[in-house]
Parts: structure tokens; C-alpha cells; sequence
């Protein structure tokens, strides 16, 4: 498959208010685009609190690491 086509799209019901969307087809809006996009971004927000969950350990020893012995151009920084 080449990745620089476009992914195929897939029909799907979705339930979803019918007033908004009424007012969002008569506004022009590309309703099925707008639930793309906000799957993708609910996505990525879901998969960086999962990556952060899996790293807190190691960021916080991170962190610790940094207050206890700074970072290698303390000494070289002019600000």
C-alpha cells in the first residue's frame, strides 16, 4: 500500500444530536470530517495520557536526577 495515498474512508452510523446536525449542514460544515478530526484529536490526547502513565516512573526519576545534579552546561550558561 502507498502511504501517500489517501487512507479509504469507511461509512459508520454515529448518534449524534439531530439539531446540530441540521445546523451544521445548513452552515456547510463537512460534518463527517469534523468527527474525524475530533476522533484524532481525542485519540492523541488518549495515547499521551497512556504514555504518560507508562513514563511517570521514569520521568520522575528524571526530574530527581535534574535537582539533584543539574544539567551538563550549568556551568557554561551566561543567563
Amino acid at each position: 500500500m502507498d502511504s501517500a495515498l489517501p487512507p479509504r474512508r469507511r461509512g459508520t452510523n454515529l448518534t449524534i444530536d439531530p439539531t446540530l446536525v441540521a445546523e451544521g449542514k445548513t452552515a456547510g460544515l463537512n460534518l463527517s470530517k469534523i468527527a474525524e478530526d475530533a476522533i484524532r484529536l481525542a485519540l492523541r490526547s488518549k495515547q499521551q495520557e497512556q504514555w504518560l502513565k507508562e513514563n511517570a516512573e521514569a520521568i520522575e526519576a528524571y526530574n530527581r536526577r535534574i535537582e539533584e545534579h543539574g544539567v551538563f552546561s550549568d556551568g557554561l550558561r551566561r543567563f
